[in-house]
């Protein structure tokens, strides 16, 4: 069986500096078709969604995107918006789980909720520092949920990217997106249970 397009078996080998990823495929009638993200998606460089180091950026819930037509499974390859994340076209795709699309509709899906789960035990803090008052905490695998969605975020100049979430009282307050040098991944976004 040959990958549609490229031409080679899918074998997971690697030829050079050339991957070829067992189960891609193109399919031609996806080619330039209109999806919209339904929640806040990462974006990514590879087929893999990971790790963090390869994360392009984040895609707010209800943009616009259209589709390579290139789909491995459960995942999509898509056209960035112009001027993404401040990438050149040298970089014009990216991959998401295609569980964050849905076809594209008159408006914006519903934005109740952004939701992420915790990767390792987090503080919730009253500001976005790790100085700041502890108000909570989260423990590994729990669901975190933003305080506004598309979530709000800050990068107050410790390298920390900070999410502001609502906990279970209705407070709000601060976890930690990434660690100091952006290449721990605290957080990682997920459907809204």
């Amino acid at each position: 069986m040959l990958v549609a397009g490229v031409g080679l078996a899918p074998s997971a080998l690697a030829q050079g500096s050339r991957v070829v990823v067992q189960g891609l495929e193109e399919n031609q009638g996806l080619i330039r078709q209109c999806r919209q993200i339904n929640q806040t998606a990462q974006v990514f460089d590879n087929t893999s969604l990971g790790p963090v180091t390869n994360r392009l950026g984040t895609l707010p819930a209800g943009t616009r995107v259209s589709l390579t037509g290139v789909v491995v499974q459960g995942r999509a390859q898509i056209f960035l918006p112009s001027n993404f994340n401040g990438l050149s076209s040298s970089q014009p795709v990216g991959w998401v789980s295609a569980g964050f699309l849905t076809g594209c509709g008159g408006s914006p899906p519903p934005t109740a909720r952004a939701c992420f789960r915790a990767n390792l035990p987090l503080s919730v803090r009253t500001a976005p520092s790790t100085n700041a008052g502890i108000l909570a905490n989260y423990t590994v695998g729990d669901t975190v949920y933003a305080s506004t969605n598309p979530p709000t975020r800050q990068t107050p100049g410790n390298g920390h990217t900070w999410l502001q979430v609502r906990i279970f009282d209705g407070s709000v307050g601060w976890v930690t997106e990434t660690s100091a040098n952006g290449q721990i991944e605290d957080i990682t976004a997920i459907r809204c249970p």
